[in-house]
């Protein structure tokens, strides 16, 4: 592979070796605006025709005290009435799998890049951009992707002939005046690599990020490991401990910053995969029901820091119509990807600089898989089998020690993602459970077949689960044989 050493005039920054940035800014709040724009989807669908006439035809943010009282007018809905729960804190309330499909979205797919820069107070000149993070959605399939691109990725840079790291490619658009600018020339580079359009970007600051979280009560997130890293950079280029016990945590916007940008303790590759759990968590708090009453009564506040914090070529006029899609369709599948060095070779540049230099052959077969579209007609994807995106919940129902280790063994050696252990509610289920809080019946097909189940005996429908999980097993008598 052509490692092309920077050439002409191009404005670029020193070399480094590997790790020589102490900032590195989360990009989560992207999907925040789009959660904040389905407040007001979800109050009322008159709310949503009069919130994008207006914005067709006016600035939307500078009605932000009218939009606030019409909220404030609009009752949330009634929750429906929940089904009984089948068997108290391990197993989900049990609802009915009918559901009446929305009509086919207008809306065309899209590709959002998410940029983190770790720009100062003080400094000056265009910053690097050390989180890239691309956010993919397909409105007509339901599904939805994140890929995380390291800022180490070597990547050439479109009509400049030169090749640089990826997170140079903002500030090189800034210096040499690039059609666009360097949002323009980030967008142009990422698109030429992953084969396919990027048609809008979001900037989000640090401080916009903590008071967001904060504005929404704080993520719930499933902690892998313990983090403790006594060299977390401060704001004054100094360095402070941050302490993180694994298991399941609730964090404020100050500590979720610190959770996603602490790199230290692994590498830069889980720092993308921590970003990436935080902005599920994020989707799945918005989401909730019962924060409908929460944000209404905040979208003062919201509607400010959106505009203070984040920088956005999105259409609010399309952001509205991705909230109207996402108040009544559900999406069929999540894809997450980090290009890591299983995708390339860790090396230096001719210049010496720290560099991932991609292995175009690997990085193109998981590009493939994560584009693909979702299968129609009952026939599963490439995606769609692969188990390492479903958040997976294990509880030992037997009353015999050590199961739910030897449960989550068995399923992390096929692939799935076991976020926590426990005991259930009992200790005397006789049948394996499998709770769904809203994967693709084919994920769930796929645990029963894994765990030699049956999906009729097994399965139930769930809503509201107490941790960041999208799916619960309660470990029965009948998988004790197969576990010995």
């Amino acid at each position: 592979m052509d490692k092309k050493q920077s050439q002409g005039n191009l404005q670029q920054p020193k070399s480094g070796g590997p790790r020589s940035s102490n900032t590195a800014p989360i990009i989560a709040t992207i999907l925040y605006s789009v959660a904040l724009l389905m407040v007001t989807a979800f109050a009322s669908s008159q709310l949503y025709e009069w919130a994008r006439a207006r914005i067709v035809n006016s600035s939307p943010l500078a009605s932000m005290e009218l939009l606030s009282a019409s909220l404030q007018q609009v009752a949330p809905p009634q929750p429906a009435e929940s089904a009984p729960l089948v068997d108290g804190n391990a197993v989900a309330e049990e609802v009915p799998s009918e559901a009446v499909a929305p009509a086919p979205p207008s809306i065309q797919p899209i590709n959002i890049l998410a940029l983190g820069t770790d720009g100062r107070p003080d400094d000056t000149g265009p910053p690097l951009t050390d989180t890239m993070l691309l956010l993919s959605l397909d409105p007509a399939s339901g599904m939805a992707g994140m890929l995380s691109l390291p800022r180490d990725l070597w990547l050439p840079i479109p009509n400049l002939d030169t090749s640089a790291k990826i997170n140079t490619a903002y500030m090189i658009g800034e210096s040499n005046s690039y059609p666009g600018g360097g949002t323009q020339l980030a967008k142009d580079t990422v698109g030429s690599f992953v084969g396919q359009p990027v048609q809008y970007y979001v900037r989000v600051s640090f401080d916009g990020f903590v008071e967001l979280v904060d504005l929404i009560g704080g993520v719930e997130v499933m902690v892998p490991t313990t983090i403790h890293d006594e060299s977390y950079p401060t704001s004054d280029y100094g360095v402070e401990t941050f302490h993180l016990d694994a298991g399941l945590q609730h964090l404020d916007g100050a500590t979720a910053l610190k959770y996603v940008r602490t790199r230290n303790v692994d590498s830069d590759y889980g720092r993308a995969r921590r970003q990436q759990q935080v902005i599920r968590a994020v989707v799945d708090k918005v989401m909730r029901a019962d924060m409908i009453p929460t944000l209404i009564a905040k979208a003062p506040r919201l509607l400010y820091t959106m505009r203070s914090s984040i920088d956005t070529d999105v259409p609010m006029a399309l952001a509205l119509d991705l909230a109207n899609y996402l108040r009544t369709a559900s999406l069929q599948e999540i894809r997450q990807l980090v290009l890591d060095g299983r995708y390339g070779e860790e090396t230096y540049s001719e210049d010496g600089q720290w560099i991932l230099l991609p292995d175009r052959t690997r990085v193109r077969a998981a590009l493939n898989t994560f584009f693909s579209p979702v299968a129609q007609g009952g026939a599963a994807s490439v995606a769609q089998t692969d188990p390492s995106w479903i958040r997976v919940e294990i509880l030992n129902g037997t009353g015999e020690p050590g199961i739910a280790a030897q449960t989550r063994d068995l399923l992390q050696s096929q692939g799935w993602q076991v976020v926590s252990i426990g005991d259930a509610d009992r200790s005397d289920y006789d049948h394996t459970l499998i709770v769904n809080y809203g994967i693709p019946d084919a994920m769930i097909e796929q645990m029963s077949s894994d765990l030699a189940l049956k999906p009729d005996l097994s399965t139930l429908n769930g809503l509201n689960p107490t941790g960041p999980i999208d799916m619960r097993i309660v470990v029965g008598r009948d998988l004790l044989d197969s576990l010995r």
